[in-house]
C-alpha cells in the first residue's frame, strides 16, 4: 500500500469531520466565498479586479479538466475501491476512472486565493482564504475524491496559475 492511499485512510478514521468536510466540498460552500469576494471588491469599488478573479479561476478549472485527460490518474475511491471497501470507508466504487489528477477544487481554490492575496493584499483576508483553501483540499482526501498527491498538486498549480494570470493580467493594463 502506498503512503497516499495510508494517509487516506489514517485520515478517515476522525468520522466527527464528515459532516464539516461534507459541508466545505460543496459548491454552496464555494459560492458563499465568492460572494463574500465580490461583496469586499464592490465595497473597495473594484469590480474589474472581482471579474478578472473569477474569469481566470474558470479558466484554471478549464486547464484541470484538460490535465485530468492528460494524465488520466485514477480517482482513490475508484483505483483503490477494494482496499476502501475492506476498511469500510466506502460502500462502492465510485466516478469515473480516470478524473483524479489533479484536484480541481484545489486548483481552483488556490488559484482564486492567490490572485486574491495578490490583488488586495489583506493578509486577514487572504489568510481566511487560504485556509479555506487547505480545508477544501483536505476535504477531498477526507471524502476519498482525491489522494493527498493529488490536492497537493493542484494546489500548487493553483498557484503557478494564480502568479500567471496576475502578471498576464497587470501587464495587460499597463499597455
Amino acid at each position: 500500500m502506498n503512503i497516499d492511499v495510508e494517509f487516506s485512510i489514517w485520515f478517515a478514521q476522525f468520522q466527527y469531520l464528515d459532516s464539516f468536510f461534507s459541508f466545505i466540498s460543496t459548491r454552496w460552500f464555494a459560492a458563499i466565498l465568492v460572494l463574500l469576494a465580490g461583496v469586499y471588491f464592490y465595497h473597495i469599488k473594484q469590480l474589474k479586479i472581482f471579474v478578472f478573479i473569477c474569469i481566470a479561476t474558470s479558466l484554471g478549472d478549464l486547464t484541470g479538466n484538460i490535465l485530468k485527460e492528460l494524465l488520466s490518474d485514477t480517482r482513490p475511491c475508484y483505483g483503490y475501491s477494494e482496499i476502501f471497501i475492506e476498511e469500510g470507508l466506502i460502500l462502492k466504487e465510485c466516478g469515473s476512472q480516470s478524473t483524479g489528477m489533479p484536484s480541481n477544487h484545489a486548483i481552483n481554490f488556490f488559484l482564486f486565493s492567490t490572485l486574491l492575496h495578490l490583488t488586495i493584499r489583506n493578509k486577514y483576508i487572504t489568510s481566511i482564504y487560504f485556509i479555506s483553501s487547505v480545508l477544501v483540499a483536505l476535504s477531498r482526501v477526507f471524502l476519498i475524491k482525491h489522494l493527498l498527491s493529488q490536492v497537493i498538486i493542484g494546489a500548487f498549480i493553483g498557484i503557478f496559475l494564480g502568479i500567471f494570470f496576475y502578471n498576464l493580467f497587470y501587464r495587460w493594463i499597463k499597455t
